[in-house]
């Protein structure tokens, strides 16, 4: 199977990220460092392919390294949580799973922890040391100095100047168990990544980081998991990822049967990985309810709420916000809607009949509009129709993440719809007008948008009663 085709997003310093995603379901944005290149893991046998299966995997190459932006770029565990958020924007989901692995770890937790309302489950694989703990080893600053330079000097001489023993060396510390059909194979995937280089900075920051204190206010569902704890591996990566689950609260600890912790193709412990996830996010459970219903999604979000707050402060801005959320629920109750999340400037839900989408719609732009203290409040509201996916009390799928993009186009005070939902409301009294076809990030094929004219007089009719498919 070859790897999937390589996207491109933007981070809010402006550095270019590439990114991948293959497989259905909930999505699952991957962070792994610069260790593991894009193009791996997809074969049959391989991590990335066999957790497709169950969820939608998002990966990408930090800044530095791979095929993300790289000429005289440089970035720190912050600037890669950075990276993350951005592909995570483009993902278009209100929430999605997350992993870290091993050197990726540290930006998972510092992206789920600047913004905890985006992510649903996190889960860790192998997190690295914190705040010059190397389990097993002197504390004394003389020694940590002394090995840092050994594991760089080694990186230098394995892969700037491929060295074969030299990478055999950095590996075994790496995998102190792996035989040598594992060696082999991870120094293969290692030796053509062209962006070791981007490790050097790393290791020294990777003893200087301490994330104790923040790994306390960590409170969504979370997820460790380690190699088997035989000779070898008790003294380092089972001591140090224990200590992430004893500081997260109400954590859970998965020790596989595998003692391999890279995550070479075939590695018995991938399986185990993809199997404590799918228990874990309960990902069955979504792939069951897929398709069952034809659902209307309604995304609305308001405009400029970031200069809002800087214009009024937080406390007005919020209460502002608070109460925009409220005329929209209100709303939503009224034409029989269901309110899936509020997610602080913006509310996702859905309703059985494709009138009654935009019937709400209707209602909350009048009701800014002839509103006396909110009528300079614009808010921008998507619509798209389909059969998403149905996990417990939330939705995901191409459906939601349509509405999500269509919603993104359009301007404050505007309600625009995809041209599936026009065509079922044919007959029904509201005016459209043709905005053109237009080029959602993260769909192959254009889709023709439709704004609809609130404000004339016929888009108001009357609710329908049942489905609009």
């Amino acid at each position: 199977m070859s790897p999937p085709p390589v996207q491109y997003t933007r981070t809010e310093d402006d550095i270019d990220i590439a990114w991948v995603e293959r497989g259905v379901g909930k999505p699952l944005v991957v962070s792994t460092g610069p260790m593991i290149p894009l193009s791996t893991g997809w074969e049959p046998g391989g991590i990335w392919e066999r957790l497709s299966h169950s969820f939608r995997v998002i990966r990408f190459d930090p800044r530095g390294c791979g095929l993300s932006e790289r000429d005289g770029v440089f970035g720190s565990f912050h600037d890669e949580a950075m990276d993350l958020a951005a592909v995570v924007n483009e993902v278009a989901e209100p929430r999605v799973a997350l992993m870290g692995h091993y050197i990726g770890t540290p930006a998972a937790v510092i992206a789920m922890l600047n913004e905890p309302e985006r992510y649903t489950h996190l889960m860790l694989h192998l997190p690295i040391p914190m705040g010059g703990e190397r389990s097993g080893m002197s504390q004394q600053s003389e020694i940590n100095d002394l090995i840092d330079g050994t594991v760089e000097n080694l990186l230098r001489l394995g892969w700037q100047h491929h060295d074969e023993a030299a990478r055999r060396a950095l590996l075994t510390m790496i995998a102190p168990t792996a035989d040598e059909h594992t060696l082999r194979d991870l120094s293969q995937t290692m030796h053509h990544y062209p962006s070791m280089n981007r490790l050097f900075g790393l290791v020294r920051e990777m003893r200087d980081l301490d994330l104790r204190d923040q790994l306390r206010d960590v409170e969504i569902p979370t997820l460790i998991s380690i190699p088997y704890e035989g000779e070898g591996t008790e003294a380092g990566y089972s001591s140090t990822s224990r200590e992430w689950a004893r500081i997260i609260r109400g954590a859970r600890l998965v020790v596989a049967q595998d003692d391999t912790p890279v995550l070479v193709d075939g590695a018995p412990i991938i399986t185990q990985i993809a199997e404590a996830l799918e228990e874990f996010i309960g990902v069955e459970q979504s792939i069951e309810t897929a398709g069952q219903a034809t659902r209307t999604i309604l995304f609305t979000d308001i405009e400029g709420s970031t200069s809002l707050v800087d214009r009024l402060g937080d406390t007005r801005a919020r209460s502002i916000t608070r109460e925009i959320e409220q005329l929209t629920l209100s709303a939503i109750r009224e034409h029989d809607g269901v309110q899936v999340k509020t997610m602080g400037d913006g509310v996702l839900a859905w309703f059985g009949a494709a009138s009654a989408a935009v019937e709400t719609a209707v209602q909350v732009q009048h009701g800014l509009a002839n509103h006396e203290r909110y009528s300079d409040v614009f808010v921008r509201i998507g619509i798209s129709a389909g059969e998403p996916i149905a996990e417990s009390d939330d939705l995901y799928g191409t459906t939601v993440n349509q509405a999500a993009r269509i919603m993104s186009i359009a301007r404050g005070g505007e309600i625009l719809v995809s041209d599936l939902l026009r065509g079922l409301l044919q007959g029904r009294g509201f005016s459209f007008e043709d905005q053109g076809r237009h080029e959602l990030r993260g769909f192959r094929e254009s889709v023709q948008l439709f704004k609809v004219d609130w404000r004339a007089e016929a888009s108001t009719p009357a609710a329908t009663e049942g489905s609009e498919t």
